[in-house]
């Protein structure tokens, strides 16, 4: 994937939102199971540049329509918090200083 507003390569943010539950989860007999189907149905996805927020990305042929196929990593929130710093574009030195100032 390809930012065409800064050129990002490395980080994008996915939100979907989905109408019907993707999974049901089944306890029985101290079994866990989780079922899902493809076609969840009523489904949308917006891509946006994880550095510079823009939705003009190009996917450059990125599948993704089965994004539930790669294994979900869950993160504390920390965790989360350093993944998304890791894109974020660090402040100008100019604007720290004027921060100071005030």
């Amino acid at each position: 994937m390809n930012c065409r507003d800064c050129g990002n390569k490395a980080g994008f943010l996915i939100m979907v939102t989905d109408y019907k539950p993707l999974e049901l989860w089944e306890f029985a007999g101290g079994t866990f199971t989780r079922y899902n189907q493809k076609d969840s149905g009523d489904m949308e996805k917006s891509i946006q540049c994880a550095v510079c927020g823009s939705d003009n990305i190009d996917t450059e042929g990125v599948d993704t329509e089965n994004f539930s196929d790669k294994p979900l990593v869950i993160l504390s929130e920390d965790e989360w918090e350093g993944k998304t710093a890791e894109f974020k574009k660090e402040e100008a030195p100019a604007a720290e200083e004027e921060e100071k100032k005030e």
